[in-house]
């Protein structure tokens, strides 16, 4: 049964028209859906893993948002799928481009489809070298595995006493070798592994990073109805496992949607703000699909905020379809916060669907700090789930409370969230490029000072000739203490479209690497 259903084929044909059904043709065949194809079965699941689940981490537990200082991505790439080769390499350039490394499940003896096949090969030869991306770039984690939705089965990591440490949850009981994967992380990695027994995939956890947590009732349902869990013990996990000490919270998921999770709808973007979809009928949603969006917007934006605040919930456009998939018909959101934040990128699905414009806008406008990257996932949200549903960000091995994304008490900023800070805001200055330094507060060397009293024009830098005698003296980005490196050049404005330059070093933080792998392609068994 499992393989009729791995067969499941789609070629997506886009129309002008929202609302119209797509049909499906049999051409290309797509990896098992995100939603849970097999039915579930009311028992102590507790009972059955009793010989996994672990006693809770003893120690100072920290559960990192999104958008913490990551160290790599996992994905695993369904090379054999032509139709989605592009995507996957347009991820990886991204993951690259952010600084972090790409840690690709692939299977080197893989049995399915009736054939055995190198996966790591095949994925070198179909994705990584047609598309530009050197293999020694990337490392390969040599395992078996049943589906590409690394959000749901990857780890949860989290920090015990300032090191990285792994939670893990209950995926799909049809996939054993996605349920696998986490223990055999901890082993590759000498990580601390704690296992709940509770039955939730990554999609569906959302966190700021100061104890505020959400997962949708999906949650809820699933372990209530079917394994013998009360709210009360789901919610004590959060807070005992993950530490969600300003409250675990749970939205309505989306109507007429299948993995229940809150990634299809929503999405946190910074410690003040977060983006949830919405849609209406010239958009092709339904009227239930409407109003669970507004439902889901009005109770994010009530969730009780750390700093007694108010959340910014923002609206960001999304489009829905019908689809013929496999044996019946199901639903397709075409969602725009199914995005995934690595460092100072922010990897965007689009759909050339009308909405694309406006909701890369919308991440500029509230990221103006980070690079934001269209990647076409028409191919992917078929089966359920895009860029986010496809990729688990791996945070760096040593907490660092400067480098958690996570503007605290006494820090101006943190990473790449300035909260809406401006060279005109911080100081005398005119304009430039305001960063964030490696101690957390605001550094001003790319601002522009105001002119002094001869009124010399010369005061501003020169983006034409840098290494004029001019520039060296009235420019404080040209001329640096020899105890501070001189920063590259780089005027990352909201509409730039080269990276976004940022120092990796944290006083802090031990023995921490984050820049690009130069040692050559890693293969790791497990």
């Amino acid at each position: 049964m499992k393989k009729i259903l791995v067969a499941f084929v789609l070629l997506i044909s886009m129309l002008s028209i929202y609302s119209e059904e797509i049909i499906v043709s049999e051409e290309d065949i797509l990896p098992l859906p995100a939603w849970n194809i097999t039915p579930r079965k009311r028992v102590d699941r507790r009972l059955q893993l009793r010989n996994l689940i672990s006693l809770p981490p003893s120690g100072v537990i920290y559960t990192p948002a999104e958008f913490a200082e990551m160290e790599g991505v996992i994905i695993q790439v369904p090379s054999t799928m032509a139709n989605l080769r592009k995507y996957y390499a347009e991820m990886i350039i991204g993951i690259l481009d952010a600084a972090a490394i790409p840690y690709i499940i692939a299977d080197s003896q893989n049995s399915s489809f009736w054939q055995t096949r190198n996966d790591i090969q095949h994925i070198t030869d179909n994705v990584l070298i047609p598309n530009g991306i050197d293999p020694l770039d990337v490392v390969f984690i040599d395992t078996k595995y049943d589906a590409n939705w690394t959000r749901d089965y990857g780890p949860y990591h989290i920090y015990v006493n300032g090191i990285r440490a792994i939670v893990n949850n209950e995926y799909y009981e049809d996939r054993p070798n996605d349920n696998a994967i986490n223990f055999k992380l901890a082993q590759l990695w000498d990580e601390d592994i704690y296992s709940t027994g509770l039955s939730t995939e990554g999609g569906n956890f959302m966190t700021d990073g100061l104890g505020t947590c959400w997962t949708t009732t999906g949650t809820l349902e699933a372990n209530i109805e079917y394994y013998g869990w009360t709210k009360e013990e789901v919610s004590q996990i959060y807070y005992d496992y993950l530490n969600c000490y300003n409250g675990i919270y749970y939205p309505e998921p989306l109507a007429n949607e299948g993995t229940t999770h809150i990634d299809m709808f929503a999405k946190i973007l910074d410690q003040h703000t977060i983006i949830v979809g919405y849609s209406n009928a010239e958009l092709g949603a339904q009227n239930e699909e409407i109003e669970s969006l507004d439902a889901a917007a009005e109770f994010l934006a009530n969730t009780p905020k750390p700093d007694g605040g108010k959340w910014n919930v923002v609206r960001i456009p999304m489009t829905f379809a019908t689809i013929n998939y496999g044996f019946g018909r199901t639903r397709v959101q075409y969602t725009h916060t199914n995005s995934t934040i690595v460092n100072d990128h922010v990897l965007v699905p689009t759909y050339a669907r009308g909405t694309d414009e406006e909701a890369l806008t919308i991440y500029q406008e509230l990221m103006p700090d980070h690079v934001i990257v269209p990647i076409n996932s028409n191919a992917m949200i078929t089966s359920g789930g895009a860029i986010h549903c496809t990729t688990m960000q791996v945070p760096v091995k040593y907490y660092s409370r400067c480098g958690n994304g996570v503007i605290d008490d006494d820090e101006e900023c943190d990473l790449y969230f300035l909260n809406g800070a401006t060279c005109q805001t911080v100081g005398d200055f005119t304009g430039g490029t305001l960063r964030c330094g490696d101690d957390c507060r605001y550094d001003t060397s790319n601002c522009y000072p105001q002119p002094d009293d001869n009124n010399d024009p010369d005061i501003y830098p020169d983006e034409d000739n840098e290494g004029s005698d001019s520039d060296n003296a009235n420019d404080n980005d040209t001329e640096t203490d020899d105890s501070d490196p001189e920063l590259p050049d780089n005027d990352s404005s909201a509409d730039s479209d080269g990276d976004t330059w940022k120092d990796d070093s944290l006083e802090d933080v031990p023995e921490k690497e984050l820049k690009r792998k130069t040692s050559g392609c890693s293969i790791s068994l497990i």
